[in-house]
């Protein structure tokens, strides 16, 4: 069955597409929220993303400006997966539902939140993860965190290494806004057969190694070196 066949009916809660007047809405504020941050912060594009299919994007994580950085920049719509304490914000949490994002718990258990990010992926939609796990409060790469990497990593897509530069000077966590201009920079899709490679057969290992190539390449996109690679030396020299 193609995967914009799967019968509604039959789909996880989280993972059911939105509705028309849901789309029709987002997209008007897609087109707005796109306009004011080319005009505010000079917002520009780089690099291609996959223009159909399922894939994953993976982004560094520096400001709250993030998610909607990573949603206008891309002509398709993103269903992120976010830490379910954000998801269910009284004050936001309605928004975050409206946006179909995918709650996940920090003690583990995520079942359900799994079973969605497949599913979405299976109708050939687009997941968006931040894999640090948490916004970096200096503005440097933290480790990658597998935990949301695992929930993508089974499923034969490719994932897409996107840098955001610029996010951190222009809202920094606990800072004011100030306009500056931001990048959002798109690198080359990494295979699902590459990210195979990465680890070997043992599937903790290869969770390992997958995210630290997806890290590995978001920091070539920022300029900047992963945290994993800054303490390698230091685990060669104490083992």
């Amino acid at each position: 069955m193609p995967p914009g066949d799967v019968e509604q009916n039959a789909l996880p809660p989280l993972a059911v597409p939105p509705g028309l007047l849901n789309t029709l809405s987002f997209w008007v504020i897609w087109a707005s929220l796109r306009l004011c941050l080319r005009i505010f912060f000079r917002l520009r594009i780089e690099g291609s993303p996959p223009r159909g299919g399922a894939f994953v994007i993976a982004a560094n994580h520096t400001s709250f400006l993030d998610p909607l950085l990573l949603g206008v920049s891309l002509r398709r719509r993103v269903i992120y997966l976010m830490t379910a304490v954000v998801w269910r914000s009284p004050r936001l949490g309605w928004f975050y539902r409206w946006m179909h994002t995918i709650p996940l718990a920090a003690s583990g258990g995520n079942r359900d939140a799994l079973r969605a990010a497949r599913s979405v992926l299976q109708q050939g939609r687009v997941i968006g993860i931040f894999p640090e796990g948490g916004i970096s409060r200096d503005g440097l790469p933290m480790l990658g965190n597998p935990g949301a990497v695992s929930l993508v990593l089974n499923e034969g897509v490719p994932i897409v290494p996107v840098g955001i530069l610029g996010a951190y000077e222009a809202f920094p966590p606990g800072g004011s806004l100030r306009l500056r201009r931001i990048t959002v920079r798109y690198g080359a899709p990494i295979t699902a057969a590459e990210l195979d490679a990465a680890g070997g057969g043992e599937r903790r290992l290869r969770l390992q190694s997958a995210t630290r190539l997806i890290m590995e390449r978001i920091a070539d996109l920022t300029g900047t070196t992963s945290r994993e690679a800054q303490i390698a030396p230091l685990q060669a020299r104490a083992n």
